[in-house]
């Protein structure tokens, strides 16, 4: 099971992250697939906070990349 979140960081599409959490094992898709919508909800929102800070600590190089 994943749960993932997609992040552009520009108009063109062509910056796009996307940061997910994945079960690597049978035990860890039991846990994933056992929580509630809810649970499942505040995971997601924990992954846009992440991509909220992830993008901040890279926004300062966005005009770099584009200068390619």
């Amino acid at each position: 099971m994943e749960i993932a979140r997609d992040r552009y960081l520009d108009d063109t599409r062509g910056l796009h992250l996307m940061m997910g959490l994945r079960s690597r094992t049978t035990e860890a898709h039991s846990l994933l697939t056992a929580l509630t919508p809810d649970e499942r909800d505040k995971v997601s929102a924990a992954l846009v906070r992440a991509l909220d800070e992830v993008e901040q600590v890279i926004k300062p190089h966005l005009a770099d990349v584009s200068n390619r």
